[in-house]
C-alpha cells in the first residue's frame, strides 16, 4: 500500500494525477520488470505464468477468496483496540489521497497486476515462496521492529503472502492477482471511510 507524507503541499487535481501515476508505475514499471525477467531471464512463457492450467472459473473463486476472507480478517485486526492507533493514523494519512473510489480501484488492480508479476510471478521463482513473502511485506514496511502494532499487522500479511505465494506456485498467477486486488480494494475503501468520519470528528 501506498505510504504518503500528510504534509505534502498537492492538493485536489495534482494529487490525484500524483497518485495515479504511481499506480501506473507500480503497473507497467513492476508489471514489465516482473514479465521481462520471466521471459528473458527465466526462459518462460508469461501467458503460462499468469493464467496456468486450471479451469479458469477456479481460479476465479480462489482469487475471490483469497482476497475477501484475508482482508475482513486484516480489518478486525486493524481494528482491534491495540493496533487501532496504527490504523487511524494511517486513515487520516491516506484519506486526502482516495477520495475517489475509481482511484481506489485503479490503485488495487495496478498493484495487484504490477506487484504479483514481479514477486509472485519472477522473484519468487529464484527465492521461494517464503522469502518472497517476508520480502515483500518487509519492502512495504510492515515488518517494522522499532514498531510492535505494525509488526503484528505484517505478520498478519506474510502469512497471507505464503498464501498467495503457494496459489501462485502451484495453479498460476491470476488468482494471486485477483486476490491482491480485492484485499486493497476492500482496505482502501475502510480505511478512506475511517479516515473521512476521524476528521468529521476534529
Amino acid at each position: 500500500m501506498m505510504m504518503i507524507d500528510r504534509s505534502t503541499a498537492e492538493t485536489g487535481q495534482p494529487r490525484r494525477r500524483t497518485v495515479l501515476l504511481l499506480a501506473a508505475l507500480t503497473l507497467f514499471g513492476m508489471g514489465g520488470i516482473g514479465a521481462l525477467l520471466v521471459r528473458i531471464t527465466q526462459d518462460r512463457d508469461v501467458g503460462t505464468v499468469v493464467f496456468g492450467t486450471t479451469a479458469w472459473h477456479t481460479q476465479l473463486l480462489l482469487g475471490v477468496l483469497l482476497g475477501v476472507l484475508p482482508a475482513l480478517g486484516a480489518w478486525r485486526l486493524l481494528r482491534w483496540h491495540y493496533v487501532l492507533p496504527v490504523t487511524e493514523r494511517y486513515a487520516r494519512v491516506l484519506h486526502p489521497w482516495l477520495g475517489h473510489r475509481l482511484d481506489r480501484w485503479v490503485i488495487s488492480f495496478c498493484a495487484g497486476v504490477g506487484e504479483e508479476l514481479l514477486f509472485r510471478g519472477a522473484l519468487q521463482y529464484w527465492l521461494g515462496v517464503p522469502l518472497t513473502a517476508i520480502g515483500f511485506v518487509a519492502l512495504h514496511g510492515y515488518l517494522d521492529p522499532r514498531n510492535a502494532r505494525v509488526t503484528m499487522y505484517g505478520a498478519y500479511l506474510v502469512l497471507c503472502m505464503l498464501a498467495y505465494g503457494t496459489v501462485a506456485e502451484h495453479i498460476g498467477l491470476l488468482p494471486a492477482m485477483i486476490a491482491h486486488f480485492l484485499f486493497d480494494v476492500i482496505l482502501l475503501q475502510r480505511l478512506h471511510a475511517l479516515g473521512a468520519r476521524l476528521l468529521k470528528e476534529r
